[in-house]
């Protein structure tokens, strides 16, 4: 009489077995990385994913619309500065539904956070899910804005009247 139970519970079992077994096959086949770590370090050793910031700027003067660029800091950051026509994919929601359509089009991908290390960091777990044409623009931000912005005003070799003294701090500390 118990016979028929162990065989029922035996039946669950590998049943059970059975099933855990094909969802871990389906699930590695749906988060299966793309590239092996020697390969991504290859391209990290050869740096042929970073983009020189003057080509950035090629490409931003020039409105190419192949590119897009995609700035991976918080939305106050982005508030306070960001690279002309790009847009704002904070880290923390990068693989999101809402940031995907950004991620899955044919356009050049150009990642930038504050300086290159996170762009990097991002960069490596998007190839990983299959994701294409994934650039870091060299510096980030901070270079951007400590070089880039301010470059053209020191072209032409002008001097400029608000930089230079409009009072003799003499007769000031005189009157006082």
């Amino acid at each position: 009489m118990k016979k028929p139970y162990i065989k029922l519970l035996g039946l669950i079992v590998v049943m059970i077995a059975l099933g855990l077994v094909f969802t871990s096959l389906k699930s590695s086949k749906k988060y299966r990385f793309d590239k092996s770590a020697e390969e991504l370090h290859g391209e990290l050793v050869k740096g042929t994913h970073y983009i020189d910031p003057n080509t950035a700027l090629q490409l931003i003067t020039s409105k190419n619309d192949e590119y897009i660029m995609i700035d991976i800091r918080n939305p106050r950051e982005f508030d306070n500065f960001h690279i002309k026509g790009s847009v704002n994919v904070p880290i923390q929601r990068v693989l999101d539904d809402e940031y995907i359509t950004y991620l899955k089009n044919d356009k050049k991908k150009i990642l930038y956070s504050n300086e290159s290390i996170k762009a990097d960091q991002i960069r490596v777990l998007l190839t990983q899910y299959g994701y294409k044409n994934l650039y870091v623009l060299q510096g980030g931000a901070s270079y951007w804005k400590d070089h880039m912005l301010s470059r053209d005003i020191f072209k032409a070799k002008t001097e400029y009247d608000d930089e230079k003294l409009k009072f003799d701090i003499n007769k000031v500390a005189a009157s006082n």
